[in-house]
């Protein structure tokens, strides 16, 4: 419990952090169109996935990560109509929230 509440804490202060500059006048709802919940869901989704891949197939913390990743890119490269690096960069950060040791 406490391994999530620090995850959803750096989420939040990243997605405070990185739209930040971008706020106007009308406040949150800039915010959110400026960030994206795609990009959270990038982020929640290959912490999901690198989770499951180390506990239910076993896999270490390097290969759980590389494949992981793998699958970002490939969702990228090949189903998406165009890269999108930020996506990725999501992904990369998902997977760096999970093999954070507290």
């Amino acid at each position: 419990m406490k391994k999530i509440i620090i995850i959803i804490s750096l989420l939040a202060a990243a997605f405070i952090i990185s739209a930040s500059s971008v706020c106007s006048a009308e406040g949150i709802h800039d915010l959110q169109e400026a960030v994206g919940e795609d990009k959270i869901c990038h982020a929640a989704v290959s912490y999901v996935i690198c989770d499951q891949l180390k506990r239910n197939a076993g896999m270490n913390d390097f290969w759980a990560a590389f494949t992981t990743l793998c699958i970002g890119a490939i969702k990228e490269g090949l189903i998406d109509d165009q890269w999108d690096s930020g996506d990725f960069a999501a992904d990369c950060a998902g997977v760096a929230f999970y093999q954070a040791k507290f």
